[in-house]
């Protein structure tokens, strides 16, 4: 869980849906959380796994006999097919020429908009931080700080393994995964 760096089309606008809140008794519109994986590919992978499973060849199943009996189907045991509205379009990888930040708490949905080059991105984070920090500060918390990024915390972000976790605690100091993986790289 935390933060990555997706590939998406020029000036991709990820899908939103009107979803019904019971606390607000309203209903909403909200990003609709998606895999970084086309559904095709979720969909071929849960049928090879199916079939396995019916012909008793999973190794859980080899492993532990008393699945076959307590599980008959896999999707008793691995959950349903996957839900083809969690799953980003199939593009072509030569489509996905742009940068977006998503969280991964979920499936996915966007925290920074879309940007066509790494450079555009790391300056939007160093004015403005992320979409979830741009929260924090409108609604005054800042527990984990909600402060535009530093310099050097973006670039080691974007321009290092695109990827980090949403907190880290080291020695009982809270930060979040970027600041730690951007000291982190100072002791490589």
């Amino acid at each position: 869980m935390g933060r990555e760096i997706r590939r998406v089309p020029a000036n991709w606008k990820h899908p939103e849906v009107a979803r019904f809140n019971y606390l607000k008794q309203r209903e909403e519109t909200i990003v609709q959380p998606l895999f970084d994986e086309p559904y095709i590919e979720a969909i071929t992978a849960w049928i090879a796994n199916h079939e396995q499973w019916e012909r008793g060849e999973d190794p859980d199943q080899i492993q532990y006999p008393e699945y076959r009996t307590e599980f008959p189907h896999y999707a008793q045991y691995g959950g349903g097919p996957p839900d083809v509205a969690y799953y980003r379009p199939n593009w072509k990888p030569e489509e996905a020429t742009w940068w977006q930040v998503y969280e991964t708490v979920s499936e996915g949905t966007p925290v920074t908009p879309p940007f066509e080059t790494r450079e555009e991105l790391i300056e939007y984070l160093v004015a403005n931080g992320d979409f979830l920090d741009q929260q924090r500060r409108k609604e005054g918390n800042s527990v984990m700080g909600c402060a535009p990024w530093s310099r050097r915390n973006a670039e080691a972000f974007v321009m290092g393994s695109g990827w980090e976790p949403s907190m880290v605690i080291d020695g009982g100091k809270v930060m979040s995964g970027v600041e730690a993986l951007s000291q982190e790289n100072d002791h490589v």
